[in-house]
């Protein structure tokens, strides 16, 4: 990692003789040749290492200037976003050898640095620097069938409606990649900030997601979530008749193998997973239910309802049959409830009405009027 690149040093060989002309040589970045560059420390009367030191000391300084989002963070936690390829122990180095420096001083690991700063890395190449993420590219919406919208936003978080069966993160056709697209001309510079969900839904599970515009909005909102006063509720199309509200506990665990959820029995290992079921609407062989998810596991809803008798419908991977003329199963994130909002400009209650292909299917089955549908939703979970 630590190498000169190209770089010309006032001596040349010239018919294998030394000369001080104006003539230079070049020692290239990978290996220059160590009888070259003992010749001229020779020359210079100086020993081989602090040439070579010199030599790896004159690449190219690269130059990191600080935005609002970097503001109070410490000096080290910044190098560490920047410099994600290389270990831990040679991030402390360079601070202990003084190639770390903070507006042309050199910077000490653990002092804070505030918006305007600006930060300088020597004697490291181009790989050792993070690469653009994936949704730094062109947003491709190739293979969506249906488009992401906003719901709601403010400075410090935006709303967004994923489709079912389109990625929260990971590639260009991603709600990531999506959002970057949406907001990248308007973001503060940062070295260590970048929107980001923060949150997570299946492919095939359509609804809200909340994702970070301010490294403030990611810390409010994160910080309400591990304090658990977001309510996070789901709108559910089950096999089988609920007669009445449920409250589930079981511990799950995870088989990565299988790419499963399944239910630990005797309670040891796993973790434990909570959440209410609340049937609206039943008919023969089916149930609209509202999930309240008390706990965030992967496939929680999934697994925990088919376990307890009443798989998604479509949901084979779980046991449930396949939908007439659909493909998949059906599973929303249609609210995000917080008593008090982290914003002062952000509503109690985000909602997401469901998808039309939803919509139309519960309309179907359980003889509603698709048009009042949404309104008719909101009267049944206003309460819950």
């Amino acid at each position: 990692m630590l190498k000169a690149p190209e770089t010309k040093i006032g001596f040349a060989r010239r018919d294998g003789r030394l000369c001080d002309d104006a003539s230079t040589l070049k020692v290239c970045g990978k290996s220059p040749r160590m009888s070259s560059l003992k010749c001229i420390a020779d020359c210079l009367r100086i020993d081989l290492k602090s040439l070579w030191h010199y030599v790896v000391n004159v690449h190219e300084v690269k130059k990191f200037s600080l935005g609002a989002d970097d503001d109070g963070r410490r000096a080290d936690r910044i190098v560490r976003k920047i410099l994600k390829n290389i270990p831990l122990s040679l991030i402390y180095r360079l601070f202990r050898e003084g190639k770390i420096k903070k507006n042309g001083l050199t910077a000490e690991a653990s002092e804070r640095v505030h918006s305007g700063d600006f930060m300088e890395i020597i004697g490291l190449d181009d790989t050792a620097f993070k690469k653009n993420p994936p949704r730094n590219k062109e947003f491709s919406a190739r293979s969506i069938d249906e488009q992401p919208s906003v719901i709601w936003q403010n400075e410090h978080l935006i709303a967004m409606h994923k489709p079912r069966g389109m990625l929260t993160h990971d590639g260009e056709a991603s709600l990531d990649a999506f959002v970057y697209s949406l907001l990248k001309d308007n973001l503060s510079p940062s070295v260590s900030f970048l929107p980001g969900p923060l949150h997570r839904l299946d492919r095939n599970t359509s609804g809200i997601i909340i994702f970070s515009k301010t490294r403030l909005g990611a810390e409010k909102f994160s910080s309400a979530i591990r304090r658990r006063e977001v309510q996070k509720l789901y709108l559910a199309l089950v096999e089988g008749t609920m007669d009445g509200p449920l409250r589930l506990q079981d511990t799950i665990e995870r088989n990565r193998k299988a790419h499963v959820s399944v239910l630990n029995q005797d309670g040891k290992g796993g973790r434990l997973a909570v959440m209410d079921a609340i049937p609206l609407f039943a008919r023969e062989r089916y149930t609209l239910v509202l999930v309240d998810l008390h706990t965030g596991i992967t496939h929680q809803i999934r697994a925990q309802l088919a376990t307890h008798g009443f798989p998604l419908a479509g949901d084979t991977k779980y046991g449930g049959s396949p939908l007439p003329l659909q493909t998949g199963y059906f599973l929303h994130a249609y609210s995000l409830r917080m008593e008090h909002p982290v914003f002062e400009d952000m509503p109690n209650s985000i909602i997401a009405p469901l998808p039309e292909l939803f919509g139309k299917t519960v309309a179907s089955i359980f003889e509603l009027d698709y048009h009042d549908l949404y309104k008719t939703m909101q009267r049944l979970t206003e309460d819950i």
